[in-house]
């Protein structure tokens, strides 16, 4: 696998995470994170099934980006990691209905126009 096609994969892994994170985040509720309550949150978290997917998502995504850092200069990969949030906008528009405004498809223009330009 080409180094660009891992950069990819680990991006697109990474955002896959978030939106797997944010459907048990919608399951979980409310926490508080209180001195109280600390305990019984984090074992909350742990029992939703969503979340343990999306860590391993993410701990996917993390192995992944080690082996990219290991054969590219962070400046040329670092940038690329902003084209997860056009997964983001894209999958949380089908998956929890958010709006799909004008700003969001000019920032996204945006974030792909200085991905090619960081990596010329």
């Amino acid at each position: 696998m080409t180094n660009l096609i891992i950069i990819l994969v680990s991006v697109l892994l990474g955002s896959i995470g978030q939106v797997i994170l944010k459907i048990g985040a919608n399951k979980l509720g409310s926490l508080s994170f209180g001195l109280h309550t600390i305990f019984y949150d984090l074992v909350r978290i742990m029992k939703t099934p969503e979340i343990m997917l999306g860590l391993v998502f993410f701990g996917s995504s993390f192995l992944l980006w080690v082996k990219v850092l290991t054969k590219s200069e962070l400046s040329y990969a670092y940038p690329m990691v902003s084209l997860g949030y056009i997964n983001v906008i894209i999958l949380s528009y089908f998956l929890f209905n958010e709006s799909f405004t004008t700003m969001k498809v000019i920032g996204n223009i945006f974030i792909i126009i200085g991905v090619i330009l960081l990596n010329k």
